[in-house]
């Protein structure tokens, strides 16, 4: 008896948790946004003087979590060896290392940045550190700033930024530095507990965690003079990171094609000068990026040396044979890139043909252009373009917007430096756009230094150059870009120390800053539309 009432007991518990849990939805409460506290009584004193190595032990009111140790904690100056951090339950230990000796009169600063998480909501406690002194006092200078990309003055994180006490130039490679503190998002950083002294200041993107520049493509940034740290001075820096410009260096060459040497390099090679040994009259060049490709032609030596240069820095020198001569010339054909479609042409540009070989000659009675329907003969005038190792033939005429044009190329027109001639015909159709169809920049530069050179790029986009202009000798400088296409277009600015038409990145060693330059981010260009430009120089030098 008493059994089946206690189970008719149980069947109307049940029955009533299901009808209450049935009443709406439980929830958690609200969300957890407070952060871990340090709970005082079981935590090592902050801000301790006369500091003697021991323990230090930091115990949090909440479960927590560590992550990313490696680089979320920062101990400025560094210690050797480092610290071991570990974590039970509440508590985060550090313990040093037998092998550790604290520096004399030092403040020390552990940052904790985002390693501390409460367990649950990964809360993290706000500008979380731990300050010690091994001297009577606590330093309490800062030195603060920015750093930021030297070409797009965009913010860079986790850039180290670092104090050496021992100023010597090759400290940054040899030695951690005696103070430092990483960039935020924003690219701002603050070294807290500095002392008055003097430092030497480098910035490092650290890639291999070392804290020091001795990785291939590091980024960096540095002052040109000592920074005095003092109760009176201004510890506010603005740095531009920039990445050391590499010693050019061949990384392959290709010769397995009698008349072509393409050679590839580590970097966008610049101002190469060329020679053969023994000299010959053909020798052309062009660029593609990172590669070089040099066209030949030669038939009375069976082997030479083409010497590459740059400057009196760099040299090197491929050897170079006829051994494919007779292969290319059997087995050769000179091609071009055209598509037989109607192409619309630019009404102020003349019209290029480009061909897969330097061009030698052309026979302009094989040339022919029509214009409109009727087919009426016109006379072009027809130009080799010698800085594109002549590979592009320009047909210059006096084009007619509207209209639509026939260019006939008959075979044998075109010959190249190996003898070769075209064997098609080549039929391109061109429609010429109207003039308002495009939109013109009209450029007013002012104020400028007239002992400086200054280098005007126009690029289409970010990167994409399409004119450069040289500006010298002069204050101001007038220029009006005609008929461009409607586009997002970008202005570069660069005062070219060095006078050698480009920017140049710094050196450390050579201690030379990167060459200032200014990016004007222009309004979209209309069809049919000015749009004008203003300049000053000083916006210029400010960057």
């Amino acid at each position: 008896m008493l059994r089946n009432i206690y189970l008719w007991c149980c069947i109307v518990l049940v029955i009533n948790l299901i009808a209450c849990a049935s009443q709406g939805t439980l929830t958690g409460g609200e969300k957890d946004t407070r952060p871990p506290q340090l709970d005082s009584t079981k935590t090592t004193p902050n801000l301790q003087v006369r500091f003697q190595k021991q323990d230090i032990i930091l115990t949090f009111d909440e479960w927590i979590k560590l992550e990313d140790i490696v680089n979320q904690i920062v101990i400025s100056p560094p210690i050797d060896p480092k610290p071991t951090i570990s974590l039970k339950k509440k508590t985060v230990f550090i313990e040093f290392q037998p092998a550790v000796v604290l520096k004399e009169a030092v403040t020390y600063t552990i940052n904790f940045g985002s390693a501390v998480k409460d367990f649950t909501e990964g809360n993290v406690p706000e500008d979380l550190r731990f300050v010690f002194s091994t001297g009577d006092y606590i330093d309490s200078l800062t030195v603060e700033g920015s750093v930021q990309e030297v070409l797009k003055k965009e913010p860079v994180k986790d850039v180290l930024v670092m104090l050496y006490d021992n100023t010597a130039d090759s400290v940054v490679r040899k030695e951690r530095p005696f103070y430092f503190a990483k960039t935020d998002k924003e690219g701002k950083f603050l070294i807290r507990n500095v002392r008055a002294d003097t430092f030497k200041v480098f910035a490092l993107e650290d890639k291999n965690l070392n804290y020091k520049f001795d990785a291939a493509n590091e980024r960096i940034a540095f002052l040109d003079t000592l920074l005095i740290v003092n109760d009176t001075s201004k510890n506010q820096l603005n740095l531009l990171i920039f990445e050391e410009e590499a010693d050019l260096k061949v990384k392959s060459i290709d010769k397995k094609n009698y008349g072509v040497a393409n050679i590839a390099f580590n970097r966008k090679p610049e101002g190469l000068s060329f020679r053969f040994e023994p000299s010959i009259s053909t020798l052309l060049f062009d660029y593609e990026k990172d590669s070089l490709r040099v066209w030949y032609e030669l038939d009375t030596i069976d082997t030479w040396q083409l010497v590459v240069s740059q400057d009196t820095i760099w040299r090197d020198t491929i050897a170079l044979d006829t051994s494919g001569r007779a292969t290319r010339l059997q087995k050769g054909q000179l091609t071009n890139n055209t598509t037989p479609n109607i192409l619309p042409q630019h009404p102020k540009m003349p019209f290029s043909l480009e061909f897969n070989h330097p061009i030698q000659s052309i026979d302009s009675t094989l040339i022919s252009l029509y214009e409109d329907s009727t087919r009426n003969l016109v006379i072009p005038s027809l130009e080799i373009d010698a800085k594109r190792a002549r590979k592009v033939l320009y047909l210059n005429y006096t084009w007619k917007s509207d209209k639509l044009y026939e260019m006939v190329l008959l075979p044998n027109a075109v010959k190249d430096i190996f003898g070769l001639t075209n064997k098609d015909t080549i039929i391109q159709l061109l429609t010429i756009r109207s003039l308002s169809d495009y939109g013109n920049i009209v450029l007013s530069l002012s104020a400028l230094d007239s002992t400086q050179q200054y280098v005007v790029q126009l690029h289409e986009g970010d990167n994409n150059l399409q004119y450069q202009f040289l500006v010298r000798d002069t204050s101001t400088w007038n220029y009006q870009l005609q008929y461009l296409k409607p586009a997002n277009y970008t202005l570069h600015f660069i005062l070219d120390d060095n006078r050698n038409e480009r920017w140049d990145s710094g050196n450390y060693d050579k201690k030379s800053q990167p060459e200032v330059i200014f990016i004007r981010k222009l309004d979209a260009l209309r069809a049919n539309w000015d749009l004008e430009v203003e300049v000053k120089g000083d916006e210029i030098r400010k960057n």
